[in-house]
């Protein structure tokens, strides 16, 4: 036993939306980090487990449907098998989808590593009215399986894990490969034997690269090109390859996928056994509405629409819960403290400018709630494929949809990260440029405040509805004219699972939305609250000399014009005044560069310094302020939506476009030109036409 490995290497690998994350969750617990891949924007996970006296690190590669790979997501998880050597690879399979599961599986094997089977969904495979005899299965493949759904199998894994480490024997025992043919193996142990020969090439697996040169695989290829004796083994490639297609009367890598695909269905009615009546498919029942097309985009809307109307009609009472304590708490800091300077500071500067933005976290707990429902339901995934026709008119692939949707009343950071599940860098460029006219869960309290200002309560719904349709149309338009000017292509093939419906659990939901909605709430006490004193600081300072005699109003007033912002403002109104702006607003929008919540929290200081009022919400002072009107407030919620996005999601755009300075430039100061004249023209037709002046 001393002479053992310690530390085992597990590999966990399966189709996007297997389940993978679950089993890893299962296996590692709490011990866990997530970080990038070296060279790469890909998530990598990775989790420790001790058991039987083994470390045993978990690594969760990005879901891929075969190991010819093309997107990041798939070159990431392609590479770590061949080259990062994993001890055992655990492959999770989707068991109600096994045979199109199993064709990755054909492909593993190959590569003469250890192997386990974790079948999970078997609940939804039995709702089917079948199952899987594992052992069937096991004897058959000459590999373990686990069921996912049985806790107990947990600790089978993990001493499978280990048994196989101890065990020699165990490496060596997978009996079932798939049968190419006798002319297709005769071709694979010519490229083998020439392979053999090359020093290049030794460590590589013999079968797997033989069969994916015969693949016409880029990869392997590429591999070639390096190596010592690639003109005889290219050579021999190509007449391989002209041999199996005179033979068979197809390309070589269709009659390669045929066999494998051939291997799984084999498998399937082996150990697949129906025990009993299939189930009413409720999820096709529901399909044939849904992703019809001429019903598929109405419900879209309508779906869109119940998710505001929740989110705007349960959140509304505690929001005026929560309003009105930041009323009574400043009142009471305002009677307590006596020092002018100190009490301004807290009543204006914190609970001002912080209490502006936790106002509103009410709505942002039941919006992230209802999103949350309708993306474990499965709705989201064929929302994003009824969409799909809708968006690759605009130049946008149908993935991009969930880029968008992430960044819906989310973050425009997990957003722009969500892109890299894109195939092409065109598209996901396009999609990073688009994500950022989404209202965010940022910029949600700044639309919400606006339109509360100018309209009423039972229309907020529908005001709210008409500005994110805006922010989709708006994205979509600026996504075709990239498409047409610097990102010339078409899009790649839109491929996306789509999950069977089912009752999202309670627990999951309210998880989610949690973890969603803590990320608000840290920035809004951290990066938020400092930004907030620091917007009092330039508000307070310089102090002005000012009259004795002046009214306490009218000191305000001065102050505020001597002040460090005030003369920023001041600066700045000229650029702004076009648009239906004043001082106030242009230093806000200025602020919000930082983060977007911060506008609230920086209209909370002005408001709070300026307009003396301690009895009157936010709310209620812009919507009594002669210097606001309704179409100011819809010019400035357009502005906000367009210009230029806030610091983090400028710093992760930047490395997800590979650090390239011509698309920072054209996101910081393109954004915020384009957001200046769709405002200008906004703001002067309403002007000219008399419309909510």
């Amino acid at each position: 036993m001393s002479t053992l490995k310690k530390d085992i290497i597990v590999a966990l690998v399966g189709n996007p939306n297997s389940g993978k994350s679950t089993i890893f969750n299962s296996l590692t617990e709490s011990n866990q980090s997530v970080g990038n891949y070296p060279g790469v924007t890909v998530e990598k996970k990775e989790g420790l487990k001790n058991h039987r006296g083994y470390n045993i690190k978990f690594i969760d590669l990005p879901g891929t449907y075969s190991l010819s790979a093309y997107s990041d997501d798939e070159i990431v998880a392609r590479d770590f098998l061949i080259n990062g050597k994993p001890d055992i690879v655990i492959n999770v399979i989707d068991a109600s989808n096994i045979e199109r599961n199993l064709y990755l599986f054909t492909q593993i094997v190959e590569l003469d590593i250890p192997i386990m089977i974790v079948l999970n969904m078997i609940d939804i495979l039995k709702l089917q009215g079948k199952t899987i005899d594992k052992e069937v299965m096991s004897n058959l493949l000459g590999v373990p399986v686990f069921i996912a759904l049985v806790n107990k199998e947990i600790v089978g894994i993990l001493d499978c894990v280990v048994d196989v480490m101890e065990e020699e024997k165990l490496k060596k025992q997978i009996t079932a490969k798939v049968d190419y043919g006798e002319n297709i193996k005769e071709e694979i142990d010519k490229l083998k034997k020439l392979i053999l020969k090359d020093s290049q090439l030794l460590k590589f697996p013999k079968s797997w690269l033989s069969i994916k040169l015969l693949d016409n695989d880029p990869l392997a290829l590429e591999l070639v090109y390096k190596a010592d004796k690639k003109n005889i083994i290219l050579s021999q490639c190509g007449r391989s390859r002209s041999h199996i297609k005179g033979h068979f009367g197809r390309e070589a890598e269709t009659e390669i996928a045929d066999r494998r695909y051939g291997f799984a269905n084999s498998v399937v009615k082996t150990v697949v056994k129906k025990i009993g009546r299939e189930k009413v498919d409720v999820t096709g029942i529901i399909d044939n509405f849904v992703l019809n097309k001429y019903l598929g985009i109405p419900i879209f809307v309508i779906i869109m629409y119940i998710i505001f109307k929740f989110a705007f009609v349960f959140s509304e009472p505690i929001v005026n819960i929560f309003e009105m304590f930041f009323k009574r708490l400043a009142n009471i800091v305002g009677s307590v403290v006596s020092e002018e300077s100190i009490r301004s500071l807290i009543v204006d500067g914190i609970i001002g400018g912080a209490g502006g933005i936790l106002g509103f976290f009410p709505l942002i707990l039941f919006m992230f709630l209802a999103i949350a429902f309708f993306e474990d339901s499965g709705y989201m995934a064929r929302a994003a494929f009824v969409m799909d026709k809708v968006m690759s008119r605009f130049g946008l692939h149908g993935k991009s949809f969930l880029p968008l949707m992430i960044s819906t009343n989310g973050c425009a950071v997990p957003g722009i990260l969500a892109a890299r599940t894109l195939d092409s860098r065109r598209d996901r460029l396009i999609t990073m440029f688009v994500v950022p006219f989404m209202i965010c869960g940022a910029k949600l309290p700044v639309f919400v405040l606006i339109t509360g200002a100018f309209f009423s309560s039972k229309s907020l719904a529908n005001i709210m509805s008409f500005v994110y349709i805006l922010s989709f149309f708006i994205a979509f338009i600026v996504a075709k004219l990239l498409s047409i000017t610097l990102l010339k292509d078409e899009p790649a093939h839109f491929v996306m699972e789509l999950p069977p419906y089912h009752m999202p659990q309670i627990k999951g939901l309210l998880l989610k939305m949690w973890e969603r909605s803590w990320l608000y709430l840290r920035k809004a006490w951290t990066l938020i609250m400092l930004i907030s004193v620091l917007i009092w600081v330039v508000f307070a300072y310089p102090k002005a000399h000012v009259n004795e005699n002046l009214t306490k109003s009218e000191r305000v007033v001065v102050q505020l014009k001597y002040s460090l912002v005030g003369r920023m403002g001041k600066i700045l109104e000229p650029l702004f005044k076009p648009i239906g702006m004043d001082a106030n607003r242009a230093v806000a929008l200025i602020a919000g560069l930082a983060a977007k919540e911060v506008i609230v929290g920086t209209l909370g200081t002005i408001y709070s310094i300026e307009k003396y009022d301690s009895s009157k919400s936010l709310r209620e002072k812009i919507a009594c302020d002669k210097d606001w009107s309704p179409l100011k407030g819809l010019t400035f919620l357009i502005f906000c939506l367009i210009y230029t996005p806030c610091a983090a999601c400028v710093a992760v755009f930047f490395k997800e476009s590979g650090s390239s300075y011509k698309w920072l430039i054209l996101i910081i100061i393109g954004n915020a030109v384009f957001a200046w004249v769709v405002s200008f023209i906004v703001f002067q037709v309403g002007m000219l036409l008399r419309i909510g002046v």
